[in-house]
């Protein structure tokens, strides 16, 4: 990935190229979803562009990138206690109003299998840091006794997070589906035993 520009024009014209490309991207969809198309959104050349993005793998890596970031803020109270089962169902909540975000999403999660995407650095990192907060919520709920010490904290983490993956692949051919519902019902499960 290309240094960010710290010039406050250079970082609102990257916040604009991130944007567009999302937009692009729930309305085209991958295949259609070009560097040239961007570019041309974005009034900037092609060469602009790469300026800021080297590939349109790279750019697609950071737009989820700052889309995860953007959820954080939205959801994320750094002075209150987490329960990570609730934070993630709320999450949910928006992805109706985020087809695209969902969309693309999915569609790195699988690009991201390849160890030369661009994705599958910053994925393997997520997915080993949201399985590790879980993991720690429910050893912490089992040292305060709301929580079985049968259940293995490290299998909760991975399932709750394949029920979170999962609904949102089901919500993309089924718009009608609850998915804020769903992950909270699995986690409760889950807590239950």
């Amino acid at each position: 990935m290309k240094a960010k520009s710290s010039y406050p024009k250079g970082v609102a014209k990257r916040e604009e190229i991130l944007s567009a490309t999302l937009e692009i991207f729930g309305r085209e969809g991958e295949r259609n979803t070009t560097l040239r198309t961007v570019a041309k959104e974005c009034a900037i050349s092609l060469t602009g562009l790469m300026h800021y993005f080297e590939s349109k793998d790279h750019l697609l890596t950071e737009v989820l990138r700052a889309n995860d970031h953007a959820a954080e803020a939205r959801f994320f109270d750094p002075g209150a206690e987490h329960d990570p089962g609730e934070f993630l169902a709320r999450s949910m909540t928006t992805t109706p109003t985020s087809y695209a975000r969902a969309r693309l999403y999915v569609t790195l999660v699988a690009a991201s299998t390849d160890p030369a995407h661009p994705a599958h650095a910053y994925l393997g990192e997520r997915f080993t840091a949201v399985r590790s907060v879980i993991a720690g919520y429910v050893e912490a709920e089992q040292r305060a006794g709301r929580a079985g010490p049968e259940l293995d904290p490290q299998h909760t983490a991975a399932a709750l997070v394949a029920a979170c993956d999962g609904i949102q692949i089901q919500w993309l051919s089924d718009p009608a589906i609850d998915m804020a519902d769903h992950v909270r019902r699995v986690w409760r499960s889950l807590l239950n035993g």
